[in-house]
């Protein structure tokens, strides 16, 4: 990876090379990668695509639970929020028994995953909500 030096500091493309800013730095790369329409009909990539959209699922459903708490948590969540509720729904996806690979769903995984989760990590939501609160699910839990 190409870090840039000197006085500008470029962001965007030019032809096939990407300038991106990351944390402090300036970088810079080429494109690079697997055709789009390959990933999408090559029989090679068929768990790519399962991986996915699990993945897709896990994210939607970051949003949605992001959107819920945006309120409580708009002052108080860590910038890496987004990212590591993602990663914990993307486990909760994968517990999933009763789809099959590729077609595993949030309600279908194992919520208890969740627990402890918190939306800042060196901030309790207890510390941010002072209300009293319980956390339901309206289904019954999977075991471990």
């Amino acid at each position: 990876m190409a870090r840039q030096k000197g006085v500008i500091k470029l962001e965007g493309r030019i032809g096939d090379l990407s300038f991106y800013k990351s944390g402090n730095d300036y970088l810079a790369r080429t494109k690079g990668g697997v055709d789009s329409e390959r990933i999408k009909k090559d029989p090679a990539f068929a768990r790519t695509r399962e991986n996915g959209a699990e993945f897709g699922r896990a994210g939607k459903a970051s949003k949605l639970l992001r959107a819920v708490f945006k309120a409580p948590i708009s002052q108080s969540a860590d910038k890496k929020v987004a990212s590591r509720l993602t990663t914990a729904l993307l486990k909760v996806v994968q517990a999933d028994t009763t789809n099959h690979r590729g077609e595993r769903t949030v309600p279908g995984g194992d919520l208890t995953l969740l627990q402890g989760f918190e939306f800042n990590e060196s901030t309790s939501l207890d510390k941010v909500i002072e209300a009293a609160y319980t956390v339901g699910f309206d289904r019954p839990l999977v075991k471990r």
